[in-house]
């Protein structure tokens, strides 16, 4: 019994296009599932010193600046001390600003 060999012509145009797309597909799906369960801020986090739209923009931040390169994390996964750790191991590979800095811990610690 002879097997006949699988040739898969990898230059192809539709190959890439469809590639492209499934991938596509996938990323926006796999970033709607981590971003959905992240917690959403709410007015009555605000306090003040910490104002809805600071909590708002670390959010969307967070979303921005981590979900490149890794899955995102709940926050509370980490304590306060160790999303400062972390944001500081990330910052050299991500380079954020001390203000986008500020903002995504603030976020990650609800407010406090």
């Amino acid at each position: 019994m002879s097997m006949k060999k699988f040739r898969f012509d990898c230059s192809s145009p539709m190959y890439s296009k469809v590639t492209i797309t499934i991938m596509i597909l996938v990323l926006t799906a796999v970033t709607i599932a981590c971003t959905s369960a992240l917690y959403v801020p709410t007015a009555n986090q605000e306090t003040a010193s910490v104002s809805i739209t600071d909590l708002q923009a670390g959010r969307k931040l967070y979303i921005q600046k981590c979900s490149g390169c890794h899955t995102l994390f709940l926050p509370e996964k980490y304590t306060k001390d160790e999303w400062h750790y972390w944001i500081d191991k990330m910052n050299t590979k991500v380079r954020m600003d001390s203000l986008e800095r500020n903002r995504i811990l603030t976020y990650l610690n609800k407010g406090q």
